[in-house]
């Protein structure tokens, strides 16, 4: 080994030198923290970087082993166990940023593992040699090559070192109130140039559900339970051995006697109604109409248990018939199930969001003031900030007055952008430029 010409030998020996210095430093440190590279560390780093391969490529007329660092036989080996470790990577669940490692090793927290990043920036060295070599030579025929070398080593480079200027928080809005405070994955304050106003929180409702379950909770049937998906126009259907009937729907409403009682009691007086009693009171006198706050469906349903698929009756001996009002409830009042004489339950699990979003008032320290709707998968982009519409205030729902959106800034993004761009361009001229050559030969 160690005799020239160099071999795959002596690049898998690199790798594995590198691989465990890494582990001997990962052991005595622990993990690699990015925020050192922070701006303008990391700016300085990719400078100093750049300057070290020029240095290395300089010396490639002193140097077999300069030399060496641009041919496949270091290449090979720096692939194949970065492509190994990235595989370990993605089926090992990573911890986020600011937590430690789940495992004494470090492999659940990669990106800080000091043997990938070795192994990551040998990779990233002999990208950079290869580059310039193609720059010294460059010619209009191999324009392609180099466009795809230039965009890969700007997407090694700039991704990771711009990972250390990223910051994604989570900032709750409540409606009427301007919000400017974030908070990161490991719960610090961070004051943001971007404030938010909520104006109005709305969410579209996927038509509510009944189900069956037995006298644990469980879905009917185990294992694969069934459900009636109730759109408007539906009036009656079958589960299982149970037809059922809609005798009134209302879709925002609120007990009777709770209204009752509301109407009668002292402000800030809720908290002192028993839920119990409450949900004695609602058999009896069911519900109204509202558009209230906190109004939830309800339904006044007629159940024939005893019946087949086509609603027909097996057994007229065995067959009983129950009328109750359900409803799955809200922040207001609790849900009510429907028991029948076997001791199930036919119920109105929580109706689920089809889609929910939030009318902000945005303002910036540029003095801008944009009034625009944030909704789940269309972010908001702002001043080199995107802000995404997260979550919401689940157990008040649909009448949430609270938004919570998720901020992020990745100042080095577009140039990763470029990269890939470069590489796109670069794949495609090098399949156009091999499909000449085919024709030429023919």
């Amino acid at each position: 080994m160690w005799n020239k010409p160099y071999t795959l030998k002596e690049g898998t020996a690199i790798v594995v030198g590198l691989l465990v210095t890494g582990g001997f430093i990962q052991a005595i440190v622990g993990p690699l923290e990015w925020a050192f590279f922070a701006w303008p560390a990391n700016i300085v780093t990719f400078i100093l970087f750049v300057l070290t391969l020029l240095l290395v490529y300089v010396l490639r007329r002193w140097s077999y082993f300069c030399r060496f660092m641009s041919t496949m036989q270091a290449a090979i080996p720096a692939i194949a166990s970065s492509a190994a470790l990235t595989l370990i990577m993605g089926i090992t669940k990573q911890v986020a940023e600011g937590h430690d490692p789940a495992d004494p090793i470090g492999l659940t927290k990669m990106l800080n593992f000091w043997p990938f990043v070795f192994v990551y920036v040998w990779m990233t060295a002999i990208v950079g040699e290869v580059t310039l070599n193609q720059i010294v030579r460059f010619s209009w025929r191999r324009l392609p090559i180099l466009t795809s070398h230039v965009g890969l080593f700007l997407v090694l480079t700039c991704g990771t070192l711009g990972s250390a200027d990223m910051l994604r928080v989570k900032m709750y809005c409540e409606k009427g109130q301007v919000e400017w405070r974030g908070l990161d994955a490991v719960s610090n304050v961070h004051h943001l140039p971007v404030a938010i106003q909520l104006e109005k929180f709305t969410i579209d409702e996927y038509p509510p559900k009944l189900m069956l379950i037995d006298n644990m909770g469980l879905p009917l049937p185990k294992g694969k339970p069934e459900n009636i998906l109730l759109d408007k126009n539906v009036k009656a259907g079958n589960l299982l051995d149970c037809k059922i009937e809609i005798l009134k729907r209302i879709d925002n409403a609120i007990p009777v006697i709770l209204n009752k009682m509301v109407g009668n009691m002292p402000s800030g007086m809720m908290g002192n109604i028993r839920m119990d009693s409450l949900g004695q009171a609602r058999n009896k006198e069911g519900y109204i109409p509202t558009q209230a706050s906190g109004s939830a469906c309800a339904l006044l349903v007629k159940v024939t248990t005893g019946v087949n698929v086509n609603g027909n009756s097996v057994n007229k001996t065995q067959q009983q018939t129950i009328t109750g009002w359900i409803t799955c409830g809200s922040y207001l009042f609790p849900y009510q199930s429907l028991k029948l004489n076997d001791g199930r339950r036919l119920v109105m699990p929580n109706r689920e969001p089809r889609r929910f979003s939030s009318q902000v008032d945005i303002y910036t320290q540029s003095g801008k003031n944009i009034h625009t709707v944030i909704e789940v998968n269309k972010p908001f982009s702002i001043d080199g900030w995107k802000i995404y519409q997260l979550s919401y205030n689940e157990q008040m729902g649909k009448w949430s007055n609270l938004s919570i959106f998720e901020i992020v800034t990745d100042p080095w993004m577009p140039v990763v952008y470029i990269g890939i761009f470069m590489l796109l361009f670069g794949a495609i001229g090098m399949f156009l430029t091999a499909s000449r050559k085919k024709e030429v030969k023919l």
